[in-house]
């Protein structure tokens, strides 16, 4: 490649057919339903019944501390992210952002790591979907935690997660809001209780992190930055929100604002609710043992059910994401034309909706069906899924002081949130490599930079092969003091480009 291709890519693309294909709806979708979308790709109830009581074990009374240290770091990679889509918007989210800073092949490997996180996200929310719809299922006296009942709960839930983004993002962001404000309803109740119980006192212990060892509250905020990860989501609705460049910052914004808060509260409830670290490391459900230690037995139904369909809310809002990455990729002449389609009812990227969906449901299904534990296929998917967030986050904060500067709008803000935020994320990353974890989590750091490596390949074939369509990448970006420099939706290039 020539020293051209990390160059910005020009604002509009080089030429423009006459007509083209179905293209996603635009100026569809409210302020609250970008909200929506950034709030289930999250996943608040999955962290909190989940995730949180894990930053414990390794935190102990500091956990509030990694939380917020978490929550400082993730606001600071939402500010700088937020300073570009308060710019530009498409559909391409934080490569599009990417491309205006560093150029095209930084903006390809984080695009491309973006959409493989999301799936690998969305792998693992589905995995929890079967796990506790399974619990619950056996809570009613319905056998379902075995292998079989497990695979037959990851297919439906995959089918479930795939059929309503293809009907729109609309309706697929509504219902993410309702799923997930229900499930939160039964986690707060649950906290609420907990508190009633046992006393919301002063603690001490937690507020000045007494015996805490300062080596696990750093491991505890390494966990902690990763379960913010889909906040950033409700950028790849860049094409389809009304006034984009307001409700897609605001919600990224209030999505790790908001969950922040929740983390910081349903922790020091917890942590009240529990006698000492090793009974919430001998506990399998840890919020289903707070409730019944308040006394509330019977909202372990309840948080079973809500968790579970959160779960599935959070594996759609990832597919969601991950499939407009792959229709911006296609619409540009990098990928496949085939990605591009979109619905002609719906206007959704049904075809990238389907393939990715089918991925995340059949890669757990698949190690399950081998044999594995389902604990074991959750973690290693979101641990997989990770990693491409990482990546994406850590580009599009170094992105941001070129871009910047080169519009003359460069201020100390973002050089120093983008400063703290790539140290940080690179720190991240680190401790998920040093020490070096045990086999097969060992594995999935090295597996994750060969399908990274695949797809750049693929990128330097197609400059070797078609330079033009090669530096398309990035250029389907609208800019809010530009908005004729770039084509609005229904006006990109055709795909009727072949690879």
């Amino acid at each position: 490649m020539s020293s051209s291709d990390v160059n910005v890519p020009p604002l509009a693309p080089t030429s423009s057919p006459p007509s083209a294909p179905p293209s996603l709806a635009s100026n569809a979708l409210s302020a609250l339903e970008a909200f929506g979308q950034s709030l289930a790709a999250t996943g608040p109830s999955i962290a909190i019944a989940g995730t949180v009581p894990v930053v414990f074990l390794d935190a102990g009374t500091g956990t509030l501390y990694s939380l917020l240290a978490g929550t400082v770091i993730v606001l600071l990679v939402a500010y700088v992210v937020a300073q570009f889509a308060r710019r530009a918007a498409g559909a391409g989210s934080l490569y599009g952002y990417v491309a205006l800073g560093l150029g095209r092949v930084p903006a390809f490997a984080g695009g491309w790591g973006l959409v493989v996180g999301y799936t690998g996200i969305a792998a693992a929310c589905l995995v929890g979907a079967a796990m506790y719809l399974g619990a619950f299922l056996d809570s009613v006296g319905v056998a379902a935690s075995g292998t079989g009942g497990q695979l037959a709960l990851l297919a439906a839930a995959t089918v479930v997660a795939v059929w309503y983004p293809v009907r729109g993002a609309k309706l697929s962001s509504r219902i993410g809001i309702v799923l997930e404000v229900v499930s939160l309803a039964a986690i707060v109740a649950a906290l609420v209780a907990t508190a009633a119980h046992f006393g919301l006192r002063v603690d001490t212990a937690q507020f000045t992190a007494r015996g805490a060892d300062p080596n696990g509250v750093m491991l505890g905020t390494v966990l902690a930055v990763t379960i913010f990860v889909g906040f950033e989501s409700a950028g790849s609705l860049g094409s389809e929100a009304r006034d984009p460049y307001r409700s897609i910052p605001r919600a990224m914004l209030g999505t790790v604002l908001g969950a922040g808060v929740l983390y910081l509260l349903s922790t020091y409830i917890q942590v009240i609710g529990f006698t000492g670290q090793q009974g919430l490391a001998s506990s399998a459900a840890p919020l289903n043992e707070v409730a019944r230690s308040a006394g509330v037995e019977w909202l372990t139904y309840v948080l079973n059910l809500g968790i579970a369909v959160s779960a599935v809310a959070c594996g759609a809002a990832s597919v969601n994401a991950a499939a407009r990455g792959l229709y911006s990729l296609s619409r540009e002449g990098v990928l496949p034309a085939a990605l591009s389609r979109v619905h002609p009812r719906f206007r959704t990227p049904h075809t990238a909706i389907v393939l990715l969906g089918t991925v995340a449901g059949v890669v757990p299904l698949a190690l399950i069906a081998a044999g594995a534990g389902e604990l074991d296929v959750y973690a290693w998917t979101a641990t997989f899924g990770t990693f491409g967030y990482l990546l994406a986050y850590l580009l599009v904060v170094l992105a941001v002081v070129p871009y910047l500067r080169r519009r003359g709008e460069l201020t100390a803000g973002p050089v120093v949130a983008g400063g703290i935020a790539a140290l940080a994320i690179l720190y991240v990353i680190y401790k998920n490599l040093v020490p070096v974890p045990t086999w097969p989590v060992s594995l999935l750091p090295y597996l994750f930079a060969a399908v990274v490596l695949a797809g750049l390949a693929w990128y330097g074939a197609l400059h070797r092969r078609d330079p033009e369509r090669a530096r398309r990448i990035g250029t389907l970006v609208r800019h809010a003091d530009a908005p004729g420099a770039a084509p609005e939706p229904g006006t990109e290039p055709a795909a009727g480009h072949t690879v």
